[in-house]
This record gives C-alpha cells, structure tokens and sequence, in this order.
C-alpha cells in the first residue's frame, strides 16, 4: 500500500478469497488503497508484524462475514478481527472505522462474530457482488478520514445496508419537528426521576437491535422534472433537487437515502416507480414536478410507495425564480418532513402484523413517534404521551444508546405539551434531560440535541450557557432558524435588544406571517429599544396568529401585555381598551399588575422586565 494510513484491510477466510479479491479489485480500481493478502503462509513472527502495523494504521477494517467464516472457530481472521476490535476501542464513538460485510445468506444470529460488530453498521452484498454504490461508499468513509471531527457524519451504530443502499444518520431538522413536537418549557429536574431514568436507560442490549436485511425508510430521491423549453424551470429544478436530497441526508435518523450515482443508473434502465425502487431495493421514492404559478414557480413534491407505486402523499412548494432563499429552504424541509412522516406511518402499519414481542428498537421508535404525532393532532395531549412512553421504554431496554429512541424520549417528555396533563412537570423533563445527556455522549454535534441542551440552560435561567451552545449549532447549521431565535430570546433576556435585533428581524421577515412566536419576540425587541410604535404593530399581529388557546397561556399570552403596554405608552386608548377587555375575557383574575406577574410564565419574553409593568400602569392598572 502506498499510504496506509488512507487504506482499507480486507479480513477473510480462506474459503472466502475469490470473494475478497472481487471487493480489492472494484475498490482499487475506484483508486482506494487496499490491504488485500493472497499468502497460503500465514502467521510467524513477521508476519504479525506486518498484520499489526496494518491493523494500526489503515483507515477502515472490513471483516468479510459470511456462512464459511461463521463455520470456523479458529483461524487467523479471527486474530485480525479481534486487532481491528481492540484498535475500535481506542476510537471516539462516532469514528467510522469497523465496516462489516456479508457476502451470503447468512442470518444475523448465525454470524458467529465479536459483539462490537454488531454495534456497528453492515454491508451486505449479494452473492458477494460489490456493487457499484458500495465503492462509492467506502470512498466516502476514506474520504471522510481527513475530515476534522465536525465534518465526519456519524457512521456508526445504526442499520445495515444492502447493496450499498446508503444509509445515513443525524438529528432531523424538518419543521416536522416543530409542528409535531413543540420546544420545551419550565425545566426543574427531580433527581429521583433523573437517577430513574438513567438507571433504566443503562439496562444492556441482550439483543441486536437491528437485523442486517433492514430495509426500513429507505429511501430515493429522482431528479425532478421541469418543461423541456423552459430554462428558468430546469435550473429551479435542479437547485430544488439538490436541496431535497441534502436535506434527506443530513436526516439520517429517520431516512436511510440512496446515492445520486446509483440513482442515475436505475433511471437509465428504466423510469417505471416500482422497477425504480425494485432496482434501487428502497421502500419509497421523493418525485416531483417544477412549473409556473403566478408569483414564480411551484414544486409539486410526492412520496410514492416503491411496492405497490401508488402515491401516499404530496404537498406544494412556492419558489421563486432566482437563487433559493432561506425560506425556501424553511419550506422544502417541512414539506420533506410531512412526506416522510407518510412513508413513517405505512412502516409502522406493515409491523402491525408482527408479533409484539418480536418489534425491534426502529419499529418500537418509529410507532412511539407516529402514536403520539396522531394522538396529539387529536387534541389528546396525555393519551398521546401514554402510547408512547412503554415503547420508547422497550427501545431503549433493547439498546440503550440508541439515537433515535433517545431522541423520541427527549421530545415528548421536554414537549411544553406536557403542561397540559402532568402532575409533575419535572419528572418529565428530568427524563428528556438524560436522554439528551445519554445522545450527546456519542453524538456530541448533532445540532438538534444541541438545540435542545440550549433550550434547558434557558429553562434553568442560564442565558449565557445556552447562548454558548447555540453559536455551535449555528456553527454547524448556519441555517437554523430555530437556533437563531432561540439566540435572540437569551440576548433579549440578558438585557441586550441591539444584539438580539438582528437575528430576529431577518427571522421576522421570512415569517411575517405563520410564525407567531417569532412576530412576539420581535415585538418585545422593540418594546425594550423604546420603539413602541412597531411594538404594538407587530404585537398585534402576533395576536391575530396565536390561537385562543394559546393566547390563555402565560407564555404565549404575554404578547397581549407588550401590545397593552406598548399601545398605551403611544397613547393609543382604543386599542389599550379592547386589549385589556380581551385579556379580562381569556383569563380571569388579571385586574392588576400583582396578579400579572403572578400570572406571567418565566420563559416569557418580556417576564420581569420593569418597563413593561410600568407601560401597564399607564394603560390604567394598578399595582
């Protein structure tokens, strides 16, 4: 080997050479390096020499696993396999570096391999056949290696992948997660509950938790399609593609993705969906359409059922002709996030029929989520979080650091959802707080989780900390909108407006419209930079978007008390009136600033900021 610190050992057994000679040749004539011993003579002192050195410094180890490996107890694969492992443990968790690969027909439970395989990510190749993806694979793991620890994606730990299909991993960034699971509010954690949870979240896997032939959310993004003469539609098309299929990636959790290359191959043979997806061996393909609308052009995006064709779902993207802007962006991730969420519920409707006992931790993660997505729509906040939590609970019995359990956990006990039914608020949120702290272990960038951590340190009243937090999510998500918002509102809460303006104004202007807790920030930015003007403006429209209900609670309700105080320091008595009617009419007992701040939720924006009371009193309360 030329270099091998950016090469691949190749561990086999005898029995299995001609395979392993076919998986040298495709990887060395893509340009990968390759540790590949044809010897008869294996073992001596120099020979371990050299085995060792290669062991210590190649890039990726793949053990070759297969009915004729499994049938021998002894050989000297087995020393390189038990090399590889100990080199593994030295690793950080999210270092690619263990990639074992099937070549037969050989079941999870008859691979007779070390345990730390099983925790890793498996190839299987069919009639040990290395597909052309599977070579693209590899290359991107050797590629990654030079990468800094915050580029890398995570590799490992998560299902296998069949003919190279890839699969990938990460914390879903989709407005999905915003609709469906709503940030958390007021943390204080119980330490019995946190020493519960912990305690049941360190149970051991007594079982893999995912099976080899795991083809689950697998998924295949086509190109979309646009009229032939226009050009303005083909370039939106092109652009729009290449944002479905980075936001699919990088949502590796939920979303097991094909490579462009192998994509591109199956739709030179044919355009047919099903003879697509067959090709492809995905669950499911993202297609879609560009055309003219009035204001520029729509995207018609489907998800289709690779079985059967039909399709599940679609929604619309509203995109304008030049280059694609944020919102956008904004709007393709929701879009992307509701079609996955269709192709999530016939998954978990195919399980039904599985014995109850025999559910892995991705069917029991995937009916936790959509049992509470569903039951929550229906307005059933409690009911939701009881069919969810005893499955999420079997997940991580099963496999305790599992990333998408763990993630589930976090959100539906940190959803400020479960003020409306708990007893005890704090048991909840105890138990999303460790499962946070149990993901970032070994996923210490997943920006997601990150955001979440920031949101508790705001919870706790610990701006400064959680600002920290933030500047690296935007670091590693630049366009998290979430995250920018989040910034602001600590800014705003640590008395510097000025800073926290301008994240939130470009916020506001992508959002005039749907994204009330966004026109109520701003409104409160305002209020404390003495623009009063623009603070009732804005803090009326935010009333206009937040639901009654929303407006009786002290969190979000609290915009009517900037628009009060707001509207009575420009002396604008008909609005000070009809506000304070309001207010009286959605929530009893606010009939003076003493029940207010009584009333007022810690994490609201303006709660103890003295200038706001005071703009109170002079729309007539008293103290």
């Amino acid at each position: 080997m030329d270099d091998p610190n950016k090469a691949v050992f190749l561990s086999y057994s005898s029995e299995d050479v001609e395979v392993a000679r076919r998986i040298c040749t495709a990887l060395r004539d893509a340009g990968i390096e390759v540790w590949f011993d044809q010897s008869e003579l294996r073992g001596g002192d120099a020979w371990d020499t050299a085995i060792r050195k290669q062991i210590k410094a190649c890039t990726l180890f793949l053990p070759i696993i297969s009915i004729n490996s499994s049938g021998r107890p002894e050989g000297y694969f087995r020393l390189e396999w038990k090399l590889a492992v100990d080199r593994s443990y030295l690793m950080a968790p999210n270092r690619a570096f263990l990639v074992p690969v099937v070549v037969d027909e050989i079941k999870d439970a008859n691979t007779n391999v070390p345990d730390r395989f099983r925790e890793m990510q498996w190839i299987a190749l069919r009639d040990g056949q290395p597909t052309p993806a599977f070579v693209e694979r590899i290359a991107r793991l050797v590629a990654r290696s030079g990468q800094s620890e915050n580029q890398r994606h995570e590799e490992t730990r998560h299902p296998a992948l069949v003919d190279g299909t890839a699969t990938s991993r990460a914390g879903v960034k989709w407005s999905i997660r915003k609709k469906l699971l709503l940030s958390a509010v007021s943390l204080g954690a119980l330490l019995g509950a946190a020493w519960v949870i912990n305690h049941e979240l360190a149970l051991p896997a007594h079982i893999a938790p995912y099976s080899i032939e795991d083809r689950r959310m697998t998924f295949a993004s086509l190109p979309l399609e646009a009229p032939a003469a226009d050009a303005t539609g083909s370039q939106i098309a092109k652009a729009t593609n290449d944002k479905v299929f980075s936001s699919l990636e990088a949502n590796h959790d939920w979303v097991n993705l094909a490579p462009q290359a192998s994509v591109a191959r199956a739709l030179a043979k044919t355009a047919v969906p099903r003879e697509v997806a067959k090709a492809l061996d995905v669950h499911f393909l993202i297609r879609g359409s560009v055309a003219h609308a009035p204001a520029g052009y729509t995207a018609a995006l489907f998800i289709v059922d690779g079985e059967t064709g039909r399709v599940l779902g679609s929604t619309n993207v509203s995109l304008s002709p030049g280059a694609q802007t944020s919102r956008e962006s904004e709007d393709i991730d929701a879009a992307l996030g509701l079609l996955v969420f269709y192709g999530l519920q016939v998954e978990v409707a195919r399980a039904r029929d599985k014995p109850d006992t025999t559910l892995d931790v991705r069917d029991l993660s995937f009916r936790a989520f959509v049992e509470w997505g569903m039951t929550r729509s229906a307005n059933n906040e409690k009911g939701a979080y009881v069919a969810a939590n005893p499955l999420l609970k079997r997940a991580l019995a099963l496999a305790p650091d599992d990333p998408l359990a763990l993630y589930i956990t976090a959100k539906i006990n940190l959803c400020d959802c479960v003020e409306a039914w708990s007893t005890n608020v704090a048991e909840q949120q105890a138990i999303g707080e460790a499962a946070i702290e149990r993901y970032l272990v070994s996923h210490p960038n997943e920006p997601g989780m990150l955001h979440q951590k920031a949101g508790i340190y705001q919870l706790r009243g610990r701006y400064e900390e959680s600002i920290v937090v933030l500047d690296k999510v935007l670091k590693l998500d630049p366009e998290n909108s979430g995250a920018a918002e989040d910034k602001a509102r600590a800014l705003l809460k640590l008395g510097r407006p000025r800073e926290a303006a301008p994240l939130a104004l470009p916020l506001y202007a992508r959002h005039p419209d749907d994204q009330p807790g966004i026109s109520a920030l701003v409104a409160a930015i305002d209020y404390e930079l003495a623009d009063y003007s623009s603070a009732e403006r804005i803090a009326q429209k935010a009333t206009t978007q937040f639901s009654k209900a929303q407006l009786r609670n002290p969190n979000f309700g609290a915009v009517r008390l900037t628009l009060i105080a707001a509207a009575a320091q420009v002396h604008d008595a008909k609005v000070v009136a009809a506000e304070i009617s309001d207010l009286n009419e959605s929530v009893s007992g606010l009939t003076s600033i003493a029940s207010i701040r009584k009333w007022i939720h810690p994490q609201a924006d303006l709660y103890g900021y003295e200038p706001l009371f005071d703009g109170l009193r002079l729309a007539g309360l008293h103290d």
